[in-house]
């Protein structure tokens, strides 16, 4: 199967698609979880705080975080529910891109699991993983322009191709001869001749 171009973008467009309704589904369960915002969220503040996160981050979470629990789990659903209806609109894919490849910095950083001294520091990836893998998702929607395809993203692009293209266009000076000379027609191929410009 060959390799094309507009292919690759609809298949972006395609991940795109699925990954923002999956970030609708986690960001909705957040926003109307009175769980989430009063009991999970303040336990994975302490769990982070209290180990997993690394030092520097930890600190950060204690000090500016731990004190509004509850209002930082509201935002953080609606963060990933208005970066799951801008994938799946594919509306300012580039900005979104980079919004959540900072939000998977911040919680690869808050559920590091250092490890233990003398051990490396790649004894627990599984947490790194699990937050790379969207990392790099985020990347490859920023840099592919996931959405010019099936999205908001296309109009804004096709109306950038035609201001490209008017400012290409290519103007002729009157009373110089044509870019093409014309041909002619006639019943014999053979006897085709070029028009001499008058």
């Amino acid at each position: 199967m060959a390799y094309t171009h507009t292919r690759l973008r609809n298949t972006l467009a395609l991940v795109r698609i699925g990954f923002g309704l999956l970030f609708i589904d986690m960001g909705w369960y957040k926003v109307n979880s009175v769980q989430f915002a009063r009991v999970d969220f303040p336990q994975f503040l302490y769990d982070a705080i209290g180990g997993s996160a690394i030092d520097f981050y930890a600190g950060f979470l204690s000090k500016h975080v731990l004190p509004s629990a509850t209002k930082w789990a509201v935002g953080i659903g609606f963060l990933e529910l208005i970066l799951g209806v801008a994938l799946v609109l594919g509306a300012l894919t580039r900005l979104v891109s980079l919004v959540g490849m900072f939000y998977m910095v911040n919680l690869a950083l808050a559920t590091w699991y250092q490890p233990a001294p003398g051990e490396p520091l790649y004894h627990y990836p599984d947490e790194q993983i699990r937050h790379a893998v969207p990392f790099l998702i985020f990347l490859i929607l920023g840099i592919g322009h996931a959405g010019e395809n099936f999205g908001l993203g296309s109009l804004y692009h096709r109306r950038r191709h035609k201001q490209w293209e008017k400012n290409w266009e290519v103007k002729v000076v009157p009373g110089l001869p044509p870019l093409q000379p014309r041909v002619r027609v006639t019943s014999r191929p053979s006897e085709q001749k070029p028009i001499e410009p008058s």
